[in-house]
């Protein structure tokens, strides 16, 4: 009995994403890695009245979008990948890019993730003494020299191209 319970509730949620799917002009899916659930909660607060956005499973929105017969809804299947929020307007589709740009907020980066940007660290002054972090910044080819007791970096080097993995050595010694 339970098992049936389940199967009937997924296919009410899969009733459910339809109409939502049928119900809206654009729909947009947002990845949420690396999102905190703070963040998630002030996008709901700023989209209010604007977009409606719902944490769905992935494989409800597929059996979803394969039951509805749409090409056009079905090329949504592409994105249906990992944690995602999927967001629900009758706003301009380039309007809610906008607004999801806007939203967007930086991150420590830790290793394995993607480069967002270019990093390049700036000549300055590390604020540390002599001793094991030159051997640690020169491992990630940042050029160093000590000065009034403290270790510099020699000149502005970029460490992590935009789109490069991150790499255990750069987030070790800059965590």
């Amino acid at each position: 009995m339970p098992s049936e319970m389940v199967l009937e509730e997924k296919s009410g949620e899969v009733e459910e994403i339809k109409e939502l799917l049928q119900g809206y002009k654009s729909i947009g899916i947002a990845s949420l890695k690396k999102v905190r659930a703070s963040q998630l909660q002030g996008m709901k607060k700023n989209f209010a009245g604007k977009v409606y956005m719902r944490v769905l499973k992935n494989t409800l929105m597929k059996i979803a979008l394969e039951s509805m017969g749409n090409e056009d809804l079905k090329k949504l299947e592409s994105y249906l990948d990992g944690s995602n929020v999927y967001l629900f307007t009758d706003e301009n589709p380039f309007k809610l890019a906008l607004m999801l740009e806007r939203g967007k907020v930086k991150t420590t980066a830790k290793s394995g993730d993607i480069a967002a940007m270019d990093v390049v660290i700036p000549a300055s002054n590390t604020g540390q003494p002599p001793g094991p972090v030159i051997s640690q910044l020169n491992a990630v080819g940042l050029p160093t020299r000590i000065e009034s007791g403290s270790v510099w970096i020699s000149k502005d080097t970029l460490v992590v191209r935009k789109g490069e993995a991150i790499n255990v050595w750069i987030s070790g010694v800059f965590s």
